[in-house]
């Protein structure tokens, strides 16, 4: 601490030349002791200095003592501030530590919830009533259908009792349309072998039918 910022300047300045001492040659005398704290036996040997120095009162018991006491005081309501203001700082930062932890958990936590709200959203897409129809027919054609029935006839029925909405109805209508289309075109594919093989065996027999009359004819010659 300088002495133009010390604590007791403005006191020394003001009673040191009641005291008979000049400020600029015994004030620093005692802002050496204040700062360096010799306690109350360093006090004592400061002010028989300023005693033995002052002009004019060096037999003023009355005066020295009150001094003694002064300085004293003013020490210990410094010392108690900055022990105040350590309290405080302290406290100070852990306001800010405590907010900063307090941002980070909310921050963790809007993470978190968002994180769950895309999850949501990802499940939603899953489901039948929020699919596209041309999603639908493509799941309906390539098995779907398939592994969906597995469940059993159980878990049809406790859907089927479950109330829908005017887009999951539209949704499963969709969905029975394509695996209806897929149906008939496996039964139409399925027609189409069979009357080619028809035909094939037609074909067959016509040609052993002339190979028999041709040989029949030969055995005639």
């Amino acid at each position: 601490m300088t002495d133009e910022a010390h604590y007791l300047d403005s006191y020394l300045s003001e009673i040191l030349p009641k005291l008979g001492l000049d400020v600029e040659t015994y004030g620093p005398y005692v802002t050496g002791y204040a700062n360096d704290d010799d306690g109350v036996d360093g006090l004592d040997d400061l002010i028989e200095l300023l005693r033995a120095s002052s002009e004019s009162h060096g037999d003023d018991e009355d005066s020295w003592q009150e001094f003694r006491k002064e300085i004293l005081r003013r020490r210990d309501d410094f010392l108690n501030g900055e022990d105040s203001r350590r309290e405080q700082r302290i406290i100070e930062l852990q306001k800010e530590q405590s907010s900063s932890l307090q941002k980070e958990i909310e921050l963790a936590q809007k993470n978190q919830l968002e994180l769950e709200a895309r999850k949501q959203m990802e499940l939603e897409s899953k489901k039948l009533e929020n699919m596209s129809a041309d999603r639908i027919a493509l799941m309906a054609k390539f098995g779907y259908e398939a592994e969906h029935d597995s469940d059993g006839e159980e878990d049809e029925k406790e859907e089927s009792d479950k109330p829908i909405s005017n887009r999951e109805y539209a949704a499963q209508q969709a969905l029975k349309s394509a695996r209806e289309q897929r149906t008939v075109y496996k039964q139409t594919k399925k027609e189409a072998q069979m009357e080619t093989k028809k035909a094939k065996e037609a074909q067959n027999a016509k040609k052993e039918e002339r190979r028999k009359r041709a040989v029949k004819g030969e055995r005639k010659r």
